[in-house]
């Protein structure tokens, strides 16, 4: 350009936060800051505003900018203008932007995966008691007789110690998310970042961010609490309680509400935010959540079931097993039905090519996914056929009840590695 301008603009195609004012600046070749506080242009939260200092000299000038997209990924940039005649020179060779802790790294994965998990466990473990526990065991025995006392004082105390460690996993994890991201918002390492509490905080108060981690928070503090209080009655000030207190629905109907308002919040938080119709899609990725928890957590407490509950009670605990999978057989059923609908939906709002699925990082993971489904429909599918053969049998023997609890803890695994692909989908950019 022949002539300085006033200002730097850099319009983005979705709405940014800049978290400091320092976070985009312009240096001349020697590096000297010849900009102004920069900041995002009023009534156009999609535009940055860098001003500048004074009249540029002629010569070529570095942009560098690190801002907060509207699915809270870090973005960092650099580019060069020049002013009068000649060509442009190479950016200024330490006006590299400080990045902090990849987003698709160790820090960033394990975090969103360890989110994922314990809050996919708690919705999975209130779906995995009111739509499998209670209609194939919970009603079906007689607290009265000494083995239906043990499964059903059994079961009570699979939720409840399930339910403690995944709801403290759940708040620790909100934490260690945050730190994570002031890390990458702060272009620090997460250990410097755990240190600085002033910039953790600005995370917290001046980004979209940090105010949905506080609602998650304070959510979460909420579902603890009304979980202690049905806890003390079910248990009762004695600790024996009355093992038909489950029964109580209001309150885990409560609970679940809560819990999927912070999936919501983390659904919120990503790329269906940005996405077309972002109302539709944030629904579409809760759905998916939600039915994806629905049928792991009942993959890991089945199999449980099938090694406990024979042991519990020796007569009647293989026929409960057995009821307990078939059951479970029928919701995940519906559960993997919805989360493969809910997946395409998610797919086709992301992708623009079909070419994108194997040209693109974000695609070759969506098809990782799907190469894993291959292996947990043919474990499947073996468990149904041994299903379908025990509804001729009174009762099943262990070795069977032995060999679908195997199969069942290979689905688990395979679900899990999806899992960890869904923790590094959601940090890379879909169609780049």
């Amino acid at each position: 350009m022949d002539e300085a301008p006033a200002r730097v603009t850099i319009t983005f195609s979705e709405p940014i936060q800049l978290l400091r004012s320092d976070d985009a600046d312009v240096v001349d070749g020697e590096g000297t800051i010849v900009s102004l506080p920069a900041q995002v242009a009023r009534g156009d939260a999609q535009r940055l505003e860098i001003p500048l200092a004074a009249a540029l000299d002629d010569g070529t000038y570095t942009v560098r900018y690190s801002i907060i997209g509207a699915d809270s990924h870090v973005i960092p940039g650099m580019f060069v203008f020049g002013v009068g005649p000649g060509d442009l020179e190479a950016p200024y060779s330490a006006a590299v932007v400080s990045q902090g802790p990849s987003e698709t790294g160790g820090w960033g994965v394990s975090s969103r995966f360890l989110q994922l998990v314990s809050l996919g466990g708690l919705i999975g473990l209130l779906a995995f008691r009111w739509l499998i526990w209670m209609p194939a065991v919970g009603g079906r025995v007689d607290p009265g007789s000494p083995e239906g006392e043990a499964i059903l004082v059994w079961g009570r105390d699979l939720f409840w110690l399930g339910f403690g460690i995944l709801a403290l996993v759940a708040m620790v994890a909100e934490g260690y998310l945050l730190v994570v991201q002031s890390a990458r918002a702060l272009g620090v390492g997460v250990l410097a970042a755990v240190q600085d509490s002033a910039g953790i905080s600005q995370v917290l108060s001046d980004t979209d961010f940090g105010s949905l981690v506080q609602l998650r928070g304070a959510l979460l503090f909420g579902v603890f609490a009304l979980g202690s209080v049905v806890f003390i009655r079910e248990y009762g000030l004695s600790g024996s309680g009355d093992l038909r207190a489950g029964r109580g629905l209001l309150p885990s109907i409560v609970l679940a509400t809560l819990l999927l308002v912070v999936l919501g919040g983390v659904a919120a938080q990503g790329h269906p935010r940005v996405a077309a119709l972002p109302a539709l899609q944030i629904g579409a990725q809760l759905v998916h959540m939600v039915s994806v928890a629905v049928w792991m957590s009942g993959l890991a407490l089945v199999a449980l079931a099938l090694l406990r509950l024979p042991m519990e009670a020796a007569e009647t605990g293989p026929t409960h097993a057995a009821r307990l999978l078939a059951v479970f057989s029928r919701v995940a059923l519906v559960a993997v039905g919805v989360a493969v609908l809910t997946g395409v939906i998610r797919s086709l709002a992301e992708l623009g090519a079909p070419e994108e699925l194997w040209e693109t990082a974000y695609g070759r993971s969506i098809v990782v996914k799907v190469l894993l489904l291959v292996p947990i429909g043919a474990l499947a599918l073996y468990n149904r056929r041994i299903l379908a053969a025990l509804r001729d049998v009174s009762r099943p023997s262990r070795a069977t009840l032995r060999r679908v609890r195997r199969m069942a803890g290979a689905e688990l695994v395979l679900s899990l590695c999806i899992v960890v692909v869904a923790s590094l989908l959601v940090a890379q950019v879909p169609g780049g």
